[in-house]
């Protein structure tokens, strides 16, 4: 169960995108399933029948119902083989991995092990990105003629060129460590959170993703603020009318500095592009594409990338449909987290550090949406799972 949980959770960050041309990823898909069904297993016999058949039938709704619309959507719309299209989505299979936690949890695997697995899997990502950052030659690497190659370096004349690291693994390792440190005990708490500290601010400064970090903090800042109790929820009424007003010029703000970045004029012209093709297929969008048939750069542009896009390529790609149900998905488990967390505050006095750290890493996404929406890949999907379960087992009161 530990081995499925760390090569599901590792993998799925993609922590296995220098192996073997990402084949590890196939292993961490196998793991979730694997992860998922020995749950489920185990789960029959102890769990009465609604809650079994809540945490088997909605996952297994949920994620094959996203892979065979978009697949269908996608042969509906330029034909080609849909088994292909299916199977090109197959990363969303990796949300079982939070289900398949839930459930073995709930018969008879401690929470507290399943964590301190998470955390080990956090830090190992990190020491796995040093690893290959300093033993890999990204400059060959980059004009490789392998697109699997080519696609794990990026280059620009100020951060020259960078290996592409698990970046929402890093971004929850960080402000866990963040907030262990401020809630340390005892000597050897505060040597191992600062030192987990000093290496995701360490990978930090080889990737400097500005407008990531700028996220993070304001999440940082706001949770004082509106999150930290249950009693600052009314302040966000009284100042939502404000915020509406601000949000013009601070979208305007960010879309300055996101098209005046590397790469701005590019994304421009996808922005454009989408909003040009949404209204040909507005319920379900233009579906998965796949790499045996057309792909969204033959029928678009060939710099023409979606989840490059934010909100706009999920709006593109799964229609208003897809865009609502991302929505509400990333709400409900953003909830899930703040109640989970808010309750173990009341128990314990104290914050609950992975899961403050995923709490905040849901916020920053959330205002970063317009130019990432990270729930609809690999690592989103992973760590989103992860969260909804551990979240929703703390609120159980399954220590």
């Amino acid at each position: 169960m530990c081995a499925l949980i760390f090569i599901a959770i590792f993998a799925g960050c993609q922590g296995g995108r220098y192996y073997l041309a990402n084949r590890l990823q196939e292993l961490g898909i196998a793991s979730a399933l694997g992860l998922f069904l020995l749950g489920t297993w185990r789960a029959l016999f102890q769990l009465d029948l609604r809650t079994w058949l809540a945490w088997f039938v909605r996952p297994v709704c949920l994620i094959l119902g996203i892979m065979v619309v978009s697949s269908l959507a996608f042969y509906l719309n330029y034909g080609g083989n849909p088994l292909y299209s299916f199977f090109s989505a197959r990363e969303f299979l990796l949300a079982f991995v939070g289900p398949g936690i839930f459930l073995l949890c709930r018969s008879g695997l401690p929470l507290s092990v399943a964590e301190r697995i998470i955390q080990f899997t956090l830090i190992a990502l990190m020491l796995n990105y040093l690893f290959f950052y300093f033993t890999l030659d990204l400059k060959s690497l980059f004009f490789s003629t392998d697109h699997t190659l080519s696609n794990l370096v990026t280059y620009d004349e100020w951060r020259g060129f960078r290996l592409k690291p698990p970046l929402f693994a890093i971004m929850v390792a960080l402000m866990a460590a963040l907030i262990s440190l401020g809630q340390a005990r005892g000597p050897l708490s505060w040597v191992i959170s600062c030192s987990i500290l000093a290496i995701a601010v360490y990978i930090w400064s080889i990737v400097m993703f500005r407008s990531t970090l700028a996220t993070m903090l304001f999440s940082i800042v706001l949770y004082p603020i509106f999150f930290s109790s249950k009693t600052r929820l009314p302040l966000m009424v009284v100042l939502c009318p404000l915020v509406i007003l601000l949000l013009p010029i601070g979208f305007q703000v960010m879309l300055d500095v996101f098209l005046g970045s590397d790469g701005g004029a590019i994304r421009s012209k996808a922005f454009g592009l989408a909003f040009q093709k949404i209204p040909m297929h507005p319920l379900f969008g233009a579906g998965e594409d796949n790499a045996y048939g057309a792909t969204y750069q033959d029928i678009v542009a060939p710099y023409f990338y979606p989840d490059d896009i934010g909100l706009v390529g999920t709006l593109y790609k799964y229609g208003v449909m897809g865009a609502a149900l991302y929505l509400f998905m990333h709400f409900k488990i953003w909830r899930r987290l703040w109640m989970a967390n808010m309750r173990h505050v009341e128990q314990n006095g104290r914050i609950h550090p992975l899961l403050w750290g995923i709490f905040m890493w849901l916020t920053a996404l959330a205002f970063n949406l317009v130019l990432n929406p990270g729930l609809a890949y690999a690592q989103g999907i992973t760590l989103a799972s992860t969260g909804f379960a551990l979240a929703s087992l703390h609120l159980l009161g399954r220590n």
